[in-house]
């Protein structure tokens, strides 16, 4: 294993020069991290494990295979082995932006908050321009129920890319879950003005002005999301509220909460 070294045949001032020459098990080490990559990439994780384990066994120095060997076991659901191997990988390399992502994200998985924030802000740090990064750092902020940083990641995040249906997306769930219905509303109306196509956003508005008691409006938005995707799983529930909206006198909302969208 390693660089052997061969004399060449002389020829000239050659017959005083001493050439490395890779090993043949550097070489088979590369073939798997390759193919390992290779079945990664095109979502084949199961089979790439294999692959990087052989790698790793005859190089352990690499610290992409142990990245990629983490990204696997990510995908399949072993976040404990994943974060072995991501911490593997950054122990060697600290300055890799992507394998920090990648080990918050399996932090929140495991429950793991405050690994997850600590994690992600040095993600952060490092690439700034990751926003998704910034989106999972907010979510660790509200399972550790910092809810003003989370809303705070959020709305900067609106702020520098005003089109971002997904930080609106994350922070009206934030307000619905905090009751906070008229801003959620707020921010449904935003997601709208961007795509008045996005039913969520409708199904969104409906279900705040039930929360506060405006039948008609309520009404008005589950109509609309109807409208928008007749074939939802949701529709039989929407239909079965406009009924008991349209009664006059209906139950507080329950069977449609935040769980809906």
């Amino acid at each position: 294993m390693g660089i052997k070294y061969t004399c060449t045949k002389p020829k000239g001032l050659d017959s005083f020069l001493v050439h490395p020459v890779k090993s043949l098990n550097d070489n088979e080490a590369y073939r798997q991290f390759v193919k390992a990559d290779a079945l990664r990439l095109t979502n084949h994780f199961r089979e790439s494990i294999k692959h990087y384990l052989s790698s790793i066994l005859i190089d352990r120095k690499n610290y992409r295979a142990y990245f990629g060997l983490g990204v696997s076991y990510k995908a399949e659901g072993e976040y404990e082995k994943a974060v072995e191997m991501f911490e593997k990988s950054i122990k060697m390399a600290f300055y890799q932006p992507m394998a920090h992502h990648e080990l918050g994200i399996c932090y929140l998985f495991l429950n793991r908050a405050e690994d997850a924030l600590m994690t992600l802000r040095t993600a952060v740090t490092m690439d700034r321009s990751n926003v998704s990064t910034q989106i999972q750092l907010a979510i660790a902020h509200e399972m550790l129920e910092e809810y003003e940083m989370a809303a705070m990641i959020y709305q900067a995040i609106i702020d520098n890319d005003p089109n971002n249906l997904t930080a609106y997306t994350h922070l009206s769930a934030l307000y619905m879950r905090l009751e906070q219905y008229m801003a959620a509303g707020s921010v449904f109306t935003q997601m709208l003005k961007i795509n008045p196509d996005f039913y969520k956003a409708h199904l969104g508005l409906a279900i705040c002005f039930d929360k506060m008691q405006n039948p008609k409006r309520a009404v008005h938005y589950y109509r609309s999301f109807i409208d928008k995707k007749p074939h939802s799983h949701h529709c039989p529930s929407v239909k079965n509220r406009i009924k008991k909206l349209q009664t006059g006198k209906p139950q507080p909302c329950a069977e449609l909460t935040l769980a809906t969208l």
